[in-house]
């Protein structure tokens, strides 16, 4: 079969995400293992108390290293993790998960093609950097027959943040999160939020905060923001907040 030029565009697109993941796979299951959030937990216990879990089939799209399942797997008896990157789906292979798991090496846009509808009792992604189109909530809800939720980080509130949004006007919310209310609203698919709130103290040096906006202001600037946090100290202990939101329907009820 021929393929189109169109078609192979898509195909060096999908090529170069997937080296990009690929390479990227290591230092980002690093990050994930070192949190000591427990948002997956946290997550899985919200769905028990809304009757989602235990399910049948289950899926995790966009699921990378795995970061859920963990969590997940034993509250469904078929649970399938999508992801375009082999080497994150490598890295979940080797968690600690019943045999109940199917590791699925495609993009997104292929898996969801090949899927019949209502083929999911829950469908689940979290910070998938390929939700980005209202078709996509539409496919999503099309292959569920029962739940579908969409996990975000909404908001990361430290010292860093403050500044920003103080001096470079930085939105607090999530720009997909706004994206995907709007249109779930315009699909008339009434929809639910959960927040999942997190706070941790951390140290942060003056040197470190210099360097950190040392691109952003002038040294004057600098001089007065260290001033204003810092006093005169070389570090202080900064309060962290972190703030995930759950965005989840039913099909039956949409």
């Amino acid at each position: 079969m021929e393929i189109s030029g169109k078609g192979m565009k898509m195909q060096s697109e999908n090529q170069e995400i997937e080296k990009f993941w690929d390479e990227f796979s290591g230092e980002y299951e690093e990050i994930q293992s070192e949190s000591v959030l427990n948002i997956a937990e946290d997550v899985a216990k919200f769905l028990l108390s809304k009757k989602i879990f235990p399910c049948e089939y289950l899926l995790d799209l966009a699921g990378g290293s795995g970061k859920y399942l963990p969590a997940f797997s034993a509250f469904s008896r078929a649970y399938d993790l999508v992801d375009i990157s082999q080497k994150m789906l490598n890295y979940a292979r080797k968690k600690d998960v019943l045999e109940n798991v199917r590791f699925i090496h495609q993009n997104q846009a292929q898996f969801l093609q090949s899927t019949a509808s209502d083929t999911y009792d829950f469908v689940f992604s979290a910070m998938n950097p390929a939700l980005f189109r209202k078709a996509d909530l539409v496919e999503l809800n099309r292959i569920s027959k029962g739940t579908v939720g969409i996990l975000r980080l909404k908001s990361d509130t430290d010292l860093f943040a403050q500044v920003e949004k103080m001096e470079l006007t930085v939105t607090e919310e999530d720009q997909p999160l706004r994206e995907y209310k709007k249109w779930l609203k315009e699909l008339a698919y009434p929809f639910s939020v959960e927040r999942f709130s997190f706070n941790q103290a951390e140290i942060i040096s003056a040197d470190f905060f210099s360097e950190y906006f040392s691109m952003d202001f002038s040294k004057e600037k600098l001089a007065d923001l260290l001033q204003t946090f810092f006093e005169g100290k070389e570090e202080i202990s900064s309060s962290r907040r972190i703030v995930f939101e759950l965005l989840y329907w039913e099909k039956g009820k949409s």
